[in-house]
This record gives C-alpha cells, sequence and structure tokens, in this order.
C-alpha cells in the first residue's frame, strides 16, 4: 500500500497537534514571610507563583493557630489583591498580625482553569 505525500503530511500535522503542550497548574515558587519563618512586625503577605492568577478565582485567609483557651482563627480586615505582573497575591493587613502561629490557606486558578489549593505557615513574634 503506497501511501501519497498529501496523507503523510496530514499524518505528520495531526501527530504535531497531538503534542502541543498541555497548560499546567500555577506554583507556588516563594512567600513572605516565607514557610516555616518567625517574623515580626507582618503587615503583608505576598505568595509568588510561576503563572498569572485569574483574580476574580484567587484568595487567600489568615489564620492565626489555635492557643491555649482560643481556638483558631481567621484574621478579618484583611485586603487581598493580585500584585502587579498578575503571578502574586498580596494580603494587607490594617495593623502587624500579633504573635502566635499563622497559616495561610490559599486558592488560586491560572491559564488552565484548574482550582489549586495550598497551605503556607509561619510564626510572628
Amino acid at each position: 500500500m503506497k501511501f501519497s505525500k498529501a496523507a503523510a503530511a496530514i499524518g505528520t500535522l495531526a501527530l504535531l497537534i497531538g503534542a502541543a503542550p498541555a497548560f499546567s497548574h500555577a506554583k507556588l515558587i516563594s512567600s513572605t514571610p516565607a514557610a516555616g519563618a518567625t517574623a515580626s512586625g507582618v503587615k503583608t503577605v505576598t505568595l509568588t507563583f510561576d503563572d498569572a492568577l485569574m483574580a476574580p478565582l484567587s484568595g487567600l485567609d489568615i489564620v492565626m493557630g489555635a492557643m491555649p483557651g482560643m481556638a483558631a482563627m481567621k484574621m478579618t480586615g484583611v485586603k487581598v489583591k493580585v500584585g502587579s505582573g498578575g503571578k502574586s497575591l498580596v494580603a494587607t493587613l490594617a495593623k502587624p498580625l500579633p504573635a502566635g502561629s499563622y497559616d495561610v490557606n490559599w486558592h488560586v486558578v491560572s491559564d488552565d482553569n484548574h482550582r489549586i489549593t495550598g497551605k503556607v505557615s509561619f510564626t510572628v513574634k
């Protein structure tokens, strides 16, 4: 059986289209304060990702860990926006975080339209 040049070209084109790169999920590449760090005077938390974020579908919560006699508490008065360049979430607080342990629970959506979640923990002294 002989194939024409046109059939070979169509087959090659189909393979190339099928091999197109897939969109990847956004990955957290850094945070300020850094994961596991001990900091003081924290008034801003920044999470930086490797891909541009969809602002309406991305955000974070800052939760102060439980302490003796007190349950874990979501911090209020936190303003969250996608930073310039579109690859970071920036949370600004009205006043610095009090001493304690904190979890930053984040969710982001990038160009692949998949929601990705994660957590960064740090301590304030």
